[in-house]
């Protein structure tokens, strides 16, 4: 199929599930328990168009790689159209291939919820803002995708509408991630500024009509926009609270798709990264710092989605990191991996969850490693994957971002990477330890399960989204993560050695232009994978010694009650970002606002009006003196106004 021909089935993958979302929010009530397979089968067909079109996102057309289709132009440079080459191509078959499989999970997972259609028209609407965002050719139409994502992430999150905490955590979403979409229009102002023109191609083409201060403008704008979607700091702390919605929100949203929106966004630019060295310090040094910091709280949390959602920034942290000093097949490749992995580590606790209803605090759990094997199974090959043991799929992409630090010249992200690698594997297999050995020490009634569950005592109760009976998960549950284990075993072999299938996939992509030089290495890279594998070793290790050993297991009700009372506070506050920022914009702009309407609205404004009213009133009482219905009253006025011109222009003629 040529080039043109790709047109069609372009615009079908863009289009068909905005026209599957309206579909279910207008039908829903009648479609009733047919919308989760609707949603599905609509995605499944677009992951089926995405695979018949590789070809054509691959091949050269027109002088550059993929195919290019304008849709309309407003302006000379202002262009909208869908780009369809292997980054495009890279991200939409996450977003439709792991979408669909996430999708079918939900139809399991979202059983006999109330909005059921509601859930599954959402979900196919954040398929499409993604795909908008992914699939434009332009600045502008990933912006408008870049704030639908938003929007559909704002509703996933908040889908629980009845409980206070989601609403709060869907609001504080929004908020940063609209701080983002200010950043990422700053920077298309920039670049309109500079070259008049907001596609791409023309963008990267007059490079060299950027300024330095201009460059570094537009490259802080877009990172300002990364950092916000893809949670790094200090605009990280929306995606914890994001947990708040559904688990296959979780797994599509906040760990496969969106949030690496920014890890595309500079893989996409990667000609103004590599043109601007003091963009790629800055993008590749809060990428280090994020992963760090990500795994630090990851050590301090005991609900195991927030768990993986810490796992989750530190991971972007990584992809950010790769992508920002110059290495982009590694980062785009680690963002392959993570999807997978990810995706079925999200998808295994939900597994968890929905058996123990909706129970998601790790220190109530325990002993389900032979009640839930499949589950089990597959948190575990996730872990693995997420700690890069290999042959795991994670073992490949880590490897490759860590050393790609140390090969771009950044010998301290390279030591930050081994670090918080070693850290990563302690707190997932801590997991791992927690939730599944030992004894059940739950206060849900896990009946279904048959596991005994006496009290840990002097524990909160955990604030479950919704209270039900528990029951094992289902086929439609089972079978997308079993789907989810194969890439994240196998994958990562693809990408073995100079002529790999992945070097020849991007082989053309990152090529021309300005090059991020390649600095010699103070070790191998073999002996570097050594020095993180053992790190690695270590922190399983450190995991099995204190959670894992038969002493730790017989005490492990007092030991997780002491570590959650004598937790360090700058941990159990999340390093304060949270009350910095409610100190620093928070609280000032509620003050300001009670300062507006209690003293400005009331007084200034309405006051304004009130006294425009007022005066008004007044002007026309003494208006209506004057119309009094006398002739002579008339006459006396006339006499009185023509004394009065005489006079002036007496005057003024005296005075010359």
């Amino acid at each position: 199929m040529g080039v043109e021909g790709a047109y069609p089935l372009l615009i079908a993958l863009w289009l068909l599930p905005m026209a599957s979302a309206i579909a279910l929010w207008a039908f829903g009530p009648q479609l009733r328990t047919a919308a989760g397979p609707i949603g599905a089968g609509i995605v499944g067909v677009c992951f089926a168009l995405a695979l018949f079109s590789w070809p054509d996102a691959v091949q050269r057309a027109h002088g550059a790689l993929g195919a290019h289709l304008t849709l309309f132009s407003w302006g000379s440079g202002f262009d909208f159209g869908l780009l369809w080459d292997p980054l495009s191509l890279t991200w939409t078959l996450i977003i439709t291939g792991v979408g669909f499989l996430i999708i079918t999970y939900a139809i399991g997972y979202m059983e006999g919820d109330g909005a059921y259609a509601r859930f599954f028209a959402y979900m196919t609407f954040f398929i499409f803002a993604m795909l908008t965002l992914v699939l434009s050719d332009n600045f502008v139409g990933l912006l408008v995708g870049w704030g639908g994502v938003g929007l559909a992430s704002f509703f996933l999150i908040g889908f629980y509408i009845d409980r206070k905490t989601a609403v709060a955590a869907a609001r504080k979403a929004f908020v940063i991630n609209v701080v983002g979409d200010v950043g990422l229009m700053f920077a298309i102002l920039v670049i309109v500024t500079q070259v008049g023109s907001t596609t791409y191609a023309e963008t990267f083409a007059r490079l060299g009509q950027f300024s330095n201060t201009a460059l570094v403008l537009a490259c802080v704008g877009i990172f300002i926009g990364c950092a916000a979607k893809s949670a790094q700091v200090p605009l990280h702390s929306w995606l914890p609270d994001a947990m708040e919605g559904p688990t296959p929100v979780s797994a599509l949203i906040h760990a496969a798709t969106m949030v690496t929106a920014g890890v595309y966004l500079i893989a996409r630019c990667w000609p103004m990264w590599n043109a601007s060295p003091d963009a790629r310090d800055l993008a590749g040094s809060i990428g280090g710092l994020t992963a760090l910091m990500g795994a630090i709280l990851g050590c301090a949390q005991w609900d195991i989605k927030r768990i993986l959602a810490y796992s989750t920034m530190s991971q972007i942290g990584y992809m950010v990191m790769g992508v920002g000093v110059g290495a982009y097949d590694a980062g785009v490749l680690h963002f392959l991996t993570h999807a997978f992995f990810k995706a079925q580590l999200f998808l295994g606790a939900g597994l968890v969850i929905h058996a123990l209803a909706n129970e998601q605090d790790v220190r109530k759990m325990g002993g389900l490693r032979t009640k839930m094997p499949f589950a089990f199974w597959a948190m575990l090959v996730g872990v693995l994957a997420i700690c890069g043991i290999p042959p795991f799929s994670g073992f490949f992409s880590k490897d490759a971002v860590i050393y790609g630090a140390l090969e771009h010249g950044h010998p301290y992200l390279y030591a930050i990477g081994v670090l918080t690698a070693a850290i990563t594997a302690y707190y997932m297999f801590r997991l791992i330890l927690v939730t599944f050995f030992g004894t059940y020490r739950g206060e849900v009634d896990p009946s279904d399960l048959g596991i005994r569950h006496p009290e840990l005592a002097g524990m909160p109760p955990h604030a479950a989204p919704q209270a039900h009976h528990s029951h094992q998960p289902g086929p439609i549950m089972n079978v997308p993560v079993a789907i989810l284990m194969i890439p994240t075993t196998a994958f990562g072999w693809l990408a073995i050695g100079p002529d790999s299938p992945w070097e020849r996939f991007f082989g053309q992509l990152f090529a021309g232009g300005t090059h991020v030089e390649k600095v010699p290495a103070s070790i191998g890279e073999g002996l570097s994978t050594l020095i993180v594998l053992a790190l690695v070793l270590v922190g399983i290790g450190l995991a099995y010694l204190r959670y894992g050993t038969s002493a730790a297991r017989e005490h492990a009700v007092e030991r997780l009650r002491t570590e959650s009372v004598h937790m360090p506070p700058v941990l159990a506050n999340a390093f304060y970002f949270d009350a910095a920022i409610d100190a620093l914009f928070v609280r000032p702009a509620q003050a300001l606002g009670r300062f507006m309407g209690r003293v400005v609205d009331p007084i200034v404004i309405d006051g304004a009006v009130r006294e425009a009213a007022i005066v008004a009133v007044s002007l026309g009482n003494r208006f209506r003196m004057l119309q009094g219905g006398l002739v002579r009253g008339y006459a006396l006025t006339i006499v009185v106004g023509v004394i009065c011109v005489i006079a002036y222009y007496a005057v003024m003629g005296a005075g010359r």
